[in-house]
């Protein structure tokens, strides 16, 4: 079962190959889509192991037997969990235009503006904590990068980046270390990054005590 929430349309994605059970995705992370455009993959002899959250029309509970179909002449898995009666599909629907829209925007080149961007932040800001990366460049994520900083209150730092900044990023704790990650989109800029390495410069010493 794999939470692969930040892998479409942020590194190549082959569910056959990958061969799981299940995968959940979301749309609106890295291809862009609204948020609610989600899908579930489950493997084919998997599937009626899964009963809807909410059902509606297309849910039978003999329509999971063996060798029968849905209601609406598709798998039972396909009828029973994706109508929900008066649900708003227009999320889902927009997919389509989001990955033309990557592809008429040759979206691999401005993708691989966006990990270049993620990197050289995170090198500028290994310069102020002189604290060595989580990993190699090549076994982080495409577009984004989990940064170590001094020890300190994850949740006031955060505050403090949106308060003081405007900067809105994840700041967490994780085993022994605090860590901020920024994600860079084709939206982004580097005076975005300036701003975040400058907030940093100045918040950090004040947060984890140092002067």
């Amino acid at each position: 079962m794999i939470d692969g929430a930040h892998t479409p349309g942020h590194i190549p994605l082959n569910l056959d190959a990958l061969d799981a059970d299940f995968y959940a995705g979301n749309c609106h992370k890295w291809i862009m889509a609204p948020k609610g455009s989600a899908f579930l993959y489950v493997r084919p002899e998997r599937q009626a192991m899964l009963n809807p959250l909410v059902i509606s029309h297309g849910w039978t509970e003999d329509a999971k037997l063996p060798g029968t179909k849905g209601v609406f002449g598709n798998s039972p898995f396909i009828d029973g969990l994706e109508m929900q009666g008066t649900r708003d599909p227009s999320a889902w629907l927009t997919v389509p235009a989001a990955l033309q829209f990557r592809k008429d925007h040759d979206w691999d080149k401005v993708a691989e503006s966006c990990r270049q961007l993620a990197q050289d932040t995170a090198a500028r800001v290994r310069q102020i904590t002189h604290l060595p990366a989580l990993s190699p460049p090549e076994f982080c994520a495409r577009q984004m990068v989990s940064m170590p900083v001094p020890r300190c209150d994850p949740s006031l730092l955060k505050t403090r980046l949106y308060d003081d900044y405007h900067i809105e990023i994840p700041c967490f704790d994780w085993q022994d270390h605090t860590i901020v990650r920024v994600s860079v989109q084709g939206y982004n800029t580097k005076s975005q990054m300036d701003d975040l390495v400058t907030a940093l410069t100045e918040l950090l010493p004040q947060l984890s005590g140092n002067t």
